[in-house]
């Protein structure tokens, strides 16, 4: 909290580090569109900086919320952000991107539940698996296009039906909501510890919560200003 309002870190995107010869290639991305969003809701958005792909400040301890933001790939920052979400009981959103890695940190800690190992799951990430989606799978007919055009969105949404007894229906107060799709990879087989509570006509995981406190939506809510609810719940 800071002058009255809660703290929302907003978790950029970022691509693998090193690919290039230009250290400037090694950089992170924030959204206005989540910004926007959280700034609507009466939050105050800061940005989570990662150092060398990994969250080693203590910009998350000053943060009582989190928006993990859509992108090209998890990285082992955003496991370490959700690492910490969880242990310290702070409520987190996953927008595309950011619903595929709360899959991948919950489905890390059942390898090493299963393993025995006393690992933090952004190390083990990062050191096994890699920039591997091995717990996604591609999925064709949800993104239509390339970017996200500005103005009308309508043709970009599909239904996406809500479990009725969910946290993100009782947020929004409905059962069926439009969500603007943009992605390509999709969620395999949830994890333990997840529920999902949101697909698409064709079966795609659209929403997985764990608890009270943590929601993935696969679609866009950060794009569409009749969901903002999703946002205020942030905040609560």
């Amino acid at each position: 909290m800071f002058n009255g309002k809660k703290v929302v870190g907003i978790v950029p995107k970022a691509p693998v580090f090193g690919r290039g010869e230009n250290a400037y290639g090694d950089a992170y991305t924030f959204a206005d569109t989540y910004v926007t969003r959280a700034k609507e809701a009466g939050l105050l958005p800061v940005g989570v900086l990662p150092v060398n792909e990994r969250i080693s400040t203590d910009v998350p301890d000053l943060c009582d919320a989190f928006i993990i933001q859509g992108g090209a790939g998890v990285r082992p920052f955003h496991l370490d952000l959700i690492d910490h979400a969880v242990k310290n009981g702070k409520k987190v959103l996953g927008i595309c991107l950011g619903c595929q890695a709360i899959h991948t940190y919950f489905s890390v800690r059942e390898i090493l539940r299963e393993q025995g190992l006393d690992t933090a799951p952004g190390d083990y990430y990062a050191d096994v698996i890699g920039n591997k989606n091995i717990f996604l799978e591609g999925v064709e007919g949800h993104r239509p296009f390339d970017g996200l055009p500005r103005g009308d969105l309508d043709w970009i949404k599909h239904p996406v039906k809500l479990d009725p007894d969910s946290n993100l229906a009782r947020i929004l107060g409905v059962t069926e909501v439009q969500g603007a799709s943009i992605h390509v990879y999709r969620i395999k087989t949830p994890a333990p510890g997840e529920k999902v509570t949101g697909r698409a006509e064709d079966g795609t995981v659209e929403v997985i919560e764990v608890g009270d406190k943590i929601i993935g939506t696969q679609f866009h809510p950060d794009v569409d200003s009749l969901l903002h609810r999703v946002f205020d719940w942030l905040g609560e």
